[in-house]
């Protein structure tokens, strides 16, 4: 789904499967008729999440580094067994997928698009449309790893026409997302590089989180005609990439919240390959104390953390002595609503969530922080 960042969470129900691993494709291998998990048959021997990743709240760069290996491994087990079952069925190119499976044990950084791809190709697959099935087979094939990390405007990036479709198809009508003018996109770089200093120098955990999992910045702005206003967002299905409104967050201290708040939905993507965070099905709906519509458990968990993920950002920075006194009492008034909407949606989860293990220890380690902190 897309994630739409605003102090008042906006985020929307997922039109298909609410998590970023590979859920739909497993449910394909069981029909198999095998019970292998796709993190036991990576090239590079990684364990599975349980063994290697902890839960606690803090920002841990290390950690956010295991979390995009192995969602790009997952990536990888994907396109061989991809490979294995259509040959001699469908066409594609051997060789060229087997490279990028490859690449992507071995740490290459496929871009967002990549992920896009594979998501469409299964779909193709399991709904029997194979023509279909072999151009995008064909468009895997050519895929080649990110030399570097991109901050580009959304028509110069590597996905272009491919990312606004994927994150437009599960926002509100009313929301469209368009390509900022070249000094839109100047001004977001200067005001998204200083917000990257500030969080290197204050808040280096963070920063080297942000710098694991998030490979591709694409400024965007909204329509001219919208009815709502696009901050930012996510998507599972375009696993590196973070989309920004490079009309907005026009200070230093405001892209850095904005940035906290975008790369800790990314990371809640990146703890779902082995299970779901929460299991309440998206079409039961709860009042939510962080928006005036009923909203899906998954929405109020994600909205939920992250408010106490920005209030650790903002309470931080006020402590590292970086921020002038205009900036730190912006800081801490943004901090004081953060708590406030994290206790409010804490008590949503605690009264309706169905979460699973893992889930479970992520919000209640953010409780702890809050109840500490705030």
């Amino acid at each position: 789904m897309a994630r739409l960042s605003h102090r008042h969470d906006t985020t929307w129900p997922a039109t298909q499967d609410r998590r970023p691993g590979f859920r739909v494709f497993r449910l394909l291998w069981r029909t198999q008729n095998t019970t292998r998990a796709f993190s036991s048959n990576t090239s590079n021997g990684m364990n599975t999440m349980k063994q290697t990743v902890d839960f606690r709240f803090a920002p841990d760069a290390r950690r956010a580094q295991q979390l995009d290996q192995e969602m790009r491994s997952e990536l990888a087990g994907s396109i061989r067994y991809l490979r294995d079952a259509c040959l001699g069925q469908i066409d594609f190119d051997n060789p060229a997928l087997s490279r990028i499976a490859d690449e992507l044990d071995n740490g290459a950084l496929y871009s967002a698009k990549t992920f896009s791809i594979y998501y469409d190709l299964v779909l193709a697959i399991t709904t029997d449309q194979h023509e279909e099935a072999a151009k995008l087979f064909a468009s895997l094939a050519k895929e080649q790893p990110l030399s570097r990390k991109l901050i580009t405007g959304l028509d110069d990036s590597v996905g272009g026409e491919i990312y606004a479709s994927r994150m437009m198809e599960s926002m509100p009508e009313g929301i469209t997302l368009a390509s900022p003018s070249g000094q839109v996109q100047r001004q977001f770089t200067e005001n998204f590089q200083a917000a990257s200093q500030l969080l290197k120098a204050g808040l280096p955990e963070l920063a080297g989180e942000l710098e694991a999992i998030i490979h591709e910045v694409v400024c965007v702005t909204g329509g001219p005609h919208d009815r709502g206003q696009f901050h930012g967002g996510s998507h599972y299905q375009l696993w590196g990439a973070l989309f920004l409104n490079g009309g907005l967050h026009a200070t230093r201290l405001e892209m850095a919240e904005v940035i906290a708040h975008e790369s800790a939905h990314s990371l809640l993507f990146g703890f779902c390959t082995q299970e779901n965070l929460v299991r309440n099905p998206d079409e039961e709906l709860f009042p939510s104390p962080l928006r005036s519509d009923p909203r899906p458990m998954d929405g109020i968990f994600h909205a939920t953390f992250v408010s106490a993920r920005m209030h650790w950002a903002m309470k931080s920075l006020v402590d590292s002595g970086l921020l002038s006194a205009e900036e730190i009492a912006a800081a801490q008034d943004a901090a004081a609503i953060d708590a406030r909407n994290f206790r409010d949606g804490f008590c949503t989860i605690a009264a309706h969530g169905d979460l699973s293990h893992h889930g479970r220890e992520l919000i209640e380690n953010a409780h702890d922080y809050i109840q500490r902190a705030a």
